[in-house]
């Protein structure tokens, strides 16, 4: 099932959905990532990795790049898991940003990025 099948399930209506690629580096997840947050329809950010090519430690230096020139105003909910989990989750827990949560399993992470669009 995919990333947005999943969100769907939960409840919440994907307002976009960006892939951003195989192998992709630090600097085209910040670029994705403010892309993404600059969608008005967009009430939260779920970031679903399995990082098989993709090292999940470049994905969160990019989450923490775009944290440094986006200000963030909506809750981002970011699951890694797969080639360098481990370091890409110690790197956000590292950069805690208040509207930064990580969850471990797609299933959680979806749901909670469900919830947090659809509470008022």
């Amino acid at each position: 099932m995919s990333t947005l099948d999943v969100v769907a399930g939960c409840g919440a209506r994907p307002a976009n959905f960006l892939d951003i690629g195989g192998g992709a580096s630090a600097q085209i997840m910040a670029d994705g990532l403010s892309v993404i947050l600059s969608d008005p329809s967009v009430k939260s950010v779920f970031v679903n990795v399995f990082g098989g090519i993709t090292a999940c430690d470049a994905v969160a230096d990019g989450i923490v790049r775009a944290l440094d020139t986006v200000r963030l105003t909506k809750p981002l909910v970011v699951r890694l898991d797969g080639n360098n989990a481990a370091r890409g989750r110690a790197i956000l827990d590292e950069h805690r940003h208040p509207l930064v949560e990580q969850v471990s399993t797609m299933d959680g992470a979806a749901s909670r990025a469900a919830r947090l669009a659809t509470t008022p």
